[in-house]
């Protein structure tokens, strides 16, 4: 049994060690799996890999952003909307805690009971109602496992239309500006009332992360979050700046004051 344990977790260890781009010294002039080594890969071995290549990217630039809040000293909280398997969650928690970010507070917004009867269409089957669902309780056992800033984490459940009321609003607005909105809520009609209802709780230097901007819908910005982002930016008083790319699907822009500026995706 131990033997069989060891032997698993080299074939682990090898495997994230493949997945590595790793240059050579000539042709292709990076390491490629082989025919040999891809003899056995399953639709499992595609869906890990995918996983652990996105999580990465992600990672990367929580990383990167709170060195980026820290330089320009945008101090506030940190929203996420949609907070399925609490990832980029413990994302946000480790990098506000290597930046010492001890006043900001956590807050995630999420029906806790999957997607909402999608209304627009997506070109995602899975998306579905009751789909990418994590409990309140899941959600909350993950932070507190994580150990980081648990006292400050607060979660607001249920769906946008009926959780983000005028009354949380103010209350939020008098407590801090965001700093970091991470926007994961996969659907237009998702996305339309979190934009409305983070409008007054931005400041200048705010980051906006789009985690579904070319997610469901074929990669066309006419349409799903996307669309909802460009119909946000009509009305808002802030400017949008692009600013980093997340692998195929998202990107990050800053929430500037004054000026006018054609909408960006």
């Amino acid at each position: 049994m131990h033997h069989d344990s060891e032997q698993g977790t080299a074939t682990a260890e090898r495997r994230l060690t493949d997945e590595l781009i790793t240059r050579t010294s000539d042709e292709p002039w990076v390491r490629l799996a082989d025919g040999a080594e891809l003899a056995t890969w399953s639709k499992q071995d595609e869906i890990g890999y995918n996983q652990r290549c996105r999580q990465a990217e992600k990672y990367l630039f929580f990383r990167r952003i709170f060195d980026f809040l820290g330089e320009n000293e945008i101090r506030g909280n940190y929203h996420e909307y949609g907070c399925h398997r609490c990832r980029t969650f413990r994302m946000a928690l480790t990098e506000a805690r290597r930046h010492n970010n001890d006043a900001m507070h956590f807050w995630a917004f999420d029906s806790f009971e999957g997607l909402p009867d999608p209304v627009t269409e997506t070109s995602v089957s899975k998306w579905k109602k009751g789909t990418l669902t994590t409990s309140e309780e899941e959600f909350l056992r993950l932070v507190n496992a994580h150990g980081i800033y648990t006292d400050r984490v607060h979660t607001v459940k249920g769906y946008y239309s009926d959780s983000l009321t005028a009354p949380l609003q103010q209350r939020l607005a008098q407590d801090a500006p965001i700093a970091l909105v991470t926007v994961d809520c996969d659907l237009y009609e998702s996305a339309v009332p979190v934009f409305d209802f983070i409008e007054p709780l931005l400041q200048d230097g705010t980051v906006i992360y789009m985690d579904d901007l070319f997610v469901g819908n074929k990669g066309n910005p006419s349409r799903g979050v996307a669309r909802a982002f460009l119909e946000f930016q009509h009305r808002s008083r802030f400017r949008m700046i692009r600013h980093l790319d997340i692998g195929w699907w998202g990107r990050s822009y800053i929430a500037a004051v004054g000026g006018s500026a054609s909408p960006v995706i």
